[in-house]
This record gives structure tokens, sequence and C-alpha cells, in this order.
């Protein structure tokens, strides 16, 4: 393995954080179940979103003015369907104009990292809006069900593998536990007054299913589901490089679905480095979940338009036997000349072989027999 994806835990941490994600998704709905009981027994309202679209109808619910409504968003990335159907409910405000006190807001959408089903906790790590949460009267919570911390006490864990090297634990982390309210200060102001009032936020808390019951169902790829969304494969994966477009473990859970693994994207996303794999600080399995799915769309496509997988590791062998650079080169060229991105990958490699589970150029081929 190469000193720069040399992780950064050990093994004994790697093995328990990918235990504690085996036990959360394996109880999954038991764990949901008492995460919703705690958090409505912290009076927060709970709603259910299955899909994209349900999740944008909440949202939408949830406003507190018919139209005209100032949302500041603190999301991954805004749904779709959301910024298509609501032009005339929705005036965005940016994070920064709200944190700098340029403009207002009277709601804010801001995803939880991390839900604990034990005491109904919602975690959030280094959020942009991390000064906000008292600046709104409305206050939405996401949560995604696949990130369920089961115990309180695992919570110090997941901070130290979610953040960077270098630090222990992150710079910001905000735990909401209960409702809470915002301090308004008086306009005017006397020696006998508090000087400020108190008003209660909403608080609500969207439990967003996002595909995970789709993943479940396969239980050679419901792994993926252990991730905690470090965003360490996506800096070592070398298509994500050169094409800046879907993490491996996003590739993994879109072709978990037949409308993507009829197709041979695929093929053209991933040069089954191991990279991924070799820096998740869960374990995820991420370069045995690739060639599975492979082998996937190697069986949901007609014969003539299959894309052998053999022949892929095939090439990838004997590119491992080209010790000189000459023949290297056209080698490349030859097997990898329309797909750029794999040509590209391939001639800028200064390893002398190209890694996929072997750790030496001269092993034996067996593996390569699928």
């Amino acid at each position: 393995m190469s000193e720069n994806l040399q992780s950064e835990f050990s093994q004994d941490l790697k093995d328990r954080a990918h235990f504690l994600r085996y036990s959360a998704i394996e109880g999954l709905e038991t764990h949901l179940l008492a995460l919703e009981s705690n958090l409505i027994d912290h009076k927060l309202n709970v709603r259910w979103a299955q899909d994209e679209d349900s999740l944008c109808n909440n949202i939408v619910e949830l406003l507190p003015q018919a139209q005209y409504n100032r949302v500041c968003f603190d999301l991954p990335e805004v749904p779709m369907a959301f910024k298509q159907n609501t032009d005339n409910v929705v005036n965005s405000v940016s994070v920064e104009s709200l944190a700098n006190h340029d403009d207002e807001a009277d709601v804010l959408v801001v995803n939880a990292d991390f839900a604990v089903a034990e005491n109904g906790s919602l975690v959030f790590i280094n959020k942009a809006s991390k000064d906000c949460f008292n600046l709104v009267s409305n206050l939405i919570v996401i949560v995604n069900i696949d990130q369920i911390i089961v115990n309180a006490a695992d919570l110090s864990l997941f901070l130290k593998i979610r953040n960077r090297k270098g630090e222990d634990f992150p710079k910001d982390v905000k735990i909401l536990t209960q409702s809470f309210e915002k301090v308004i200060a008086d306009t005017f102001q006397s020696s006998d007054e508090l000087g400020y009032t108190k008003e209660n936020v909403n608080v609500s808390v969207i439990l967003y299913e996002n595909n995970v019951s789709g993943i479940l169902e396969d239980l050679s790829l419901r792994q993926s589901l252990y991730c905690i969304n470090c965003g360490r494969c996506m800096e070592v994966c070398p298509v994500a490089k050169m094409s800046s477009q879907l993490s491996p473990i996003e590739i993994v859970k879109r072709n978990c679905f037949d409308q993507f693994n009829h197709t041979q994207s695929i093929f053209q996303q991933t040069t089954l480095c191991g990279n991924c794999a070799e820096v998740c600080p869960v374990g995820v399995p991420l370069t045995d979940m690739l060639i599975y799915e492979m082998n996937l769309v190697n069986g949901n496509v007609s014969y003539n338009k299959t894309k052998k997988l053999y022949s892929i590791l095939s090439k990838r062998s004997k590119l491992n036997k080209c010790n000189s650079p000459f023949f290297r080169y056209f080698f490349v060229k030859k097997f990898f000349g329309k797909n750029r991105i794999l040509h590209n990958y391939f001639q800028n490699q200064k390893d002398p072989f190209y890694n996929i589970t072997r750790n030496t150029p001269d092993k034996e081929d067996d593996q390569f027999e699928l």
C-alpha cells in the first residue's frame, strides 16, 4: 500500500466502527422507532418522508406562510423537486447573509449528521449555519435514517472518524436534545427591564428514507449503508479526481437499482483500484460491491452488448506484466483509448503495477477467473 493511502485509523478501531454500523443497520427498524419516541418525548414534531417529492411536500407543509417564506437551506444539495415547484412559496436566503445579519429568515432547513436512537439527540458537525439556529423561528431538521447511532456512548468514536487528520474531534459540534428558545433584543431598553424577550423555536424533524429500504433488500449491497459520509473515498478516487462526478459510495448506491444497473455506465465510473476500500474508516467493502454490481450488469444486458468483467480484470493483469514504459504506453492506448478517464488514469500512474486485490505484480491470475 502506498504511503498516502495508509489508514489513519488502527484496524481495531475500524473493526469496532464496522460492528457498530452493522448493529445500527441490521436493527434499523427498532432503532428508528426508539428515535421517533424520544424525539416526541422532547416535544419535537416528527414526520416521515420516503422520497424526494415527499421530502419537499413535508417542508412546504411546515412553512409558516402560504407564500413568500424566507428560507435558508444548509443542505449538501437542495432537492431538485423543491427548486422546480416552489417559486411562489420560497425566497431563498443564503447561510452567509443570515449569519452576518445581512438578511433574515423565517425558516432554517438543515441536515443532521447523526441521530442518536438511545436519547433522541441530533448531531450537527461543522455546519455553515452553526451560528444561525437561534436566528429563526422555525427549524426543520432532515435526518437520513441510515445515519443512526444506537448508543450515545458511541458518538465520540464516530466524531473522531468523521474528522480529518491532526485533530481528535471536529471544531464545531452541536447537539440538539430538545426544543429551545431564541432571544429577541428589545428595540427600546430600560434599566428596569431585561432588554430582551424569548420566543419558542418550532423544531420539526423529518426522518428521510431516501431509498434505504431498497438497498436493504440486497444482502450483498446493504453494507453500503454503513457509510457515515466522511468523504475519504472521494478524496482517493482517481475517477472522481478526473471527472468530479460521483464518489465510489454514490456509484455503489446508484447501481443498486435497475434503472442504473441495466446500463454500462458503471464500467466508466471506476478503475477498481481499491483505494476507496483501503481508506474507509468503517470498513465498507467498496471494491467487492463494485465488482458485484458489474456482474449484475453483465446479467442484465443482452449478450452481444455485455462488457465482460473478466476482460477488464484480465487487461489489468496483463498491464501489470508490462514492465517497460514503452510497452505500457501502447498497451494503455490500445485497450483503454476509447475511455479517456481510464486512459488518463493509467497513463499517469507511477506505481510499478496496478492493484486491485494483489500485493505483487507476479502473483497468480486465478483471482481473475470469475
